[in-house]
């Protein structure tokens, strides 16, 4: 049982809930892992609209599912209420969760308030619900938001068994990432890896090469950028556009090589966390 956190630490956007949204669905067709996401984000639904689409009534639906109402058991704020009740279980957790692959994958929505503040209360329970989840899923998958107040965003670092922090492919961001090394011993840890999201194999700053510059002992992880993917995320169809590349209806060309390089990072994440959880050396 693993907790994995994807974050960034960039200002410009990385790609981080897209690629969360590709190695969870992919990960949970492909392996029998029991999968949850949890989104942290404030007035962002990015990752949970790769899978649903809003209809007129406020419903959710997916090619799996029946509409879903939007106010399972309340939602995240329903789970905040039992959490800080004191009454938190982990037989609770999928009340609160709407389901994308039945008994393989599940998401937790963010927090729907407009309001910052009210926001930022409920963030303070997001470690305790990954630590709760952690026991009744195989994967927990955080996206974590750089809008959580860092002491939060702290609390779920400390308890994930891989950080994954993303890059983008240029000079800044590597720099970024050098200081931060150097000012926090936590991002020196081991079990603390890189990832680019929207990923270019032509950049000169291939993840080779950034491995190297950053002296890192793992090479960075990547999702290649694909439009066909970014345009099936958009429309809420990422199941769509795994099971056909899957039963190769999209061809041998880019789609595969973009499902390939997902896959190696499924792999490497899948080893890495075990040898983790068993304290091999990695």
């Amino acid at each position: 049982m693993s907790i994995i956190t994807f974050m960034n630490n960039d200002q410009k956007e990385s790609g981080q809930s897209l690629s969360v949204a590709a190695i969870a669905t992919l990960m949970a067709i492909e392996h029998n892992y029991k999968i949850l996401i949890i989104s942290t984000d404030f007035n962002d639904k990015t990752l949970v609209e790769c899978f649903f689409d809003s209809n007129k009534n406020g419903n959710l639906k997916n090619m799996f599912s029946k509409s879903l109402n939007s106010d399972i058991a309340n939602g995240l704020e329903g789970l905040v209420r039992i959490f800080a009740s004191n009454r938190a279980d982990k037989s609770l957790i999928g009340n609160y969760t709407k389901p994308i692959l039945k008994d393989r994958l599940d998401i937790l929505e963010p927090p729907r308030t407009n309001d910052y503040k009210e926001y930022v209360n409920i963030s303070t329970y997001f470690s305790q619900i990954a630590e709760v989840a952690n026991s009744a899923y195989d994967i927990v998958f955080v996206d974590l938001s750089k809008k959580m107040p860092l002491e939060n965003q702290k609390k779920i670092l400390d308890l994930s068994t891989l950080v994954i922090v993303g890059l983008n492919q240029n000079q800044n961001s590597m720099k970024a990432f050098e200081t931060l090394k150097l000012e926090n011993e936590f991002f020196r840890r081991k079990n603390v890896l890189l990832f680019i999201g929207k990923y270019n194999m032509n950049s000169e700053y291939t993840a080779k090469n950034i491995g190297r510059y950053l002296k890192e002992k793992n090479t960075p992880l990547v999702v290649p950028y694909n439009i066909l993917f970014a345009d099936h995320c958009a429309d809420s169809k990422i199941l769509d556009y795994f099971l056909a590349i899957k039963e190769y209806k999209l061809g041998q060309g880019k789609e595969q090589f973009f499902c390939t390089q997902v896959r190696d990072t499924i792999e490497r994440i899948d080893y890495l966390r075990q040898a983790e959880e068993f304290g091999l050396n990695y």
